[in-house]
């Protein structure tokens, strides 16, 4: 079986661009499809023609017109109809993530010769001689909406006046989510986070067999007997009322533009939308939405129900789902995982004072979640921003605090301020980001 050919957008080494010498004008008419044969054809019967008309010979003139109209008819038949070749392709891996294997499935119905167009930083993408169909894999370094095609049918004709490539086919947007990571060997987040106390719901169940009984005491309503226990017991019970555990967290990303590019050392990435305007991100924002997104899918596979914020308390994803079993859990979860493949940075948010970090909104969430784990990962922030933020540890005590930096050496006074919380705070320099946090 021959193996599938993987292109990989992180490998620049495997292929050389290329820029094209035919000039813009040509390729924009679709000149450039004439080979040196065919522009020699049109230039001696343009020239034979004008040669007609200077010295008035009749055969020079029939000489002329027909290679022009050869030429001229070569280009039209070959450009217009062999360019209506049908292109099928089909994404085989669903829902993929940046460094994950994607495998795309190229076929055709006609007898043509395709060229699957990639997006640039992976080269030229395979040839398939159709009929037929043929599998190809891809390794995208960045997340986003990433567009394949159209195709590049490669036409010729037999007398060898035209030869390139016409494109064919629709486009096909891919939507890559952000890294996931394995964070099974990070110690410093604790296990006691995981399995801490739960907020608790009543049960409306009221089969015998899913609640406990005990015995009928003073005041106990004649609504909770349980009539069948009872006639078991010989005597007076009552249903025991029961308790789910609805686990909660909430994931707070910071998303403000200038806490992710503030330095020349913070590298500009381009995060492509389809046929919509790239988004502008860093690579430090970048390892912060793969910490969340590691982190999110681990809470969700303990059960919690995930809430998501950015520091304004906007939700990073509309709706929510109210999960009471760790099926819903992770559903909540990879509905915020598929919103990252768009997910942009916001303009910075000046408070009317200055100094809080968070929004009124986020604010109260956080009063709420008192006794419920809180993750921030954070990018930069003043010393009068952290004085304000360690100010909520006299009643947010359980908060995972993460910061990934360029230079963690230079924020010693936010560290002090920070030091006093009592919280799990976590100094992650953006040179070896989550690649330090699984002991790489």
């Amino acid at each position: 079986m021959e193996k599938i050919p993987r292109y990989d957008s992180t490998d620049t080494l495997s292929w050389v661009r290329s820029e094209s010498s035919t000039p813009v004008a040509l390729r924009q008419l679709a000149l450039d499809l004439f080979t040196v044969r065919g522009w020699c054809t049109l230039g001696a019967g343009a020239l034979l023609v004008f040669c007609a008309f200077l010295f008035g010979r009749h055969e020079l003139m029939a000489v002329g017109v027909c290679l022009v109209v050869l030429a001229i008819l070569s280009w039209v038949l070959t450009s217009k109809l062999r360019g209506s070749t049908q292109i099928q392709r089909e994404l085989v891996s669903a829902e993929p993530s940046v460094g994950d294997v994607v495998q795309i499935r190229l076929g055709a119905t006609d007898p043509a010769l395709i060229q699957e167009k990639l997006p640039e930083e992976f080269g030229p993408g395979p040839v398939l001689n159709a009929p037929g169909s043929c599998d190809y894999e891809l390794l995208f370094g960045t997340r986003g909406i990433h567009q394949i095609g159209p195709a590049q049918q490669i036409i010729t004709d037999s007398l060898g006046l035209i030869r390139g490539m016409v494109d064919v086919g629709d486009s096909l947007n891919v939507p890559v989510r952000s890294r996931l990571i394995d964070l099974q060997r990070i110690a410093n987040l604790g296990e006691q986070v995981l399995v801490g106390e739960a907020r608790a719901s009543q049960s409306s169940t009221a089969d015998y067999y899913d609640v406990a009984i005990r015995d009928y005491q003073q005041g106990d309503s004649i609504r909770q007997v349980h009539w069948k226990a009872s006639a078991r017991q010989g005597k007076l019970m009552v249903r025991q009322e029961n308790h789910v555990a609805t686990a909660r967290a909430l994931l707070i990303l910071d998303t403000q533009a200038e806490h992710w590019c503030r330095t020349g050392a913070d590298l500009h990435l381009v995060i492509p939308q389809g046929t919509q305007e790239d988004l502008a991100s860093s690579p430090r924002f970048e390892t912060a939405l793969s910490l969340v997104s590691a982190l999110g899918l681990r809470f969700a596979g303990n059960g919690f129900d995930l809430s998501f914020r950015d520091l304004s308390g906007t939700p990073l994803v509309s709706g929510g789902i109210a999960s009471g079993s760790q099926e819903s859990a992770l559903s909540n979860f990879d509905t915020f995982h598929a919103a990252t493949a768009t997910l942009a940075l916001t303009p910075n948010i000046q408070s009317s004072q200055g100094t809080e970090l968070l929004g009124s909104e986020l604010y109260k969430d956080l009063l709420d979640s008192r006794d419920e784990p809180v993750i921030m990962v954070l990018g930069e922030l003043t010393v009068t921003q952290a004085r304000w933020l360690a100010g909520l540890a006299r009643t947010v005590r359980r908060v995972d605090l993460y910061f990934i930096l360029t230079h963690p050496e230079r924020y010693e006074a936010v560290q002090q301020e920070l030091s006093r919380t009592g919280w799990n705070i976590h100094w992650l320099p953006a040179t070896s980001g989550v690649g330090q946090m699984r002991g790489e």
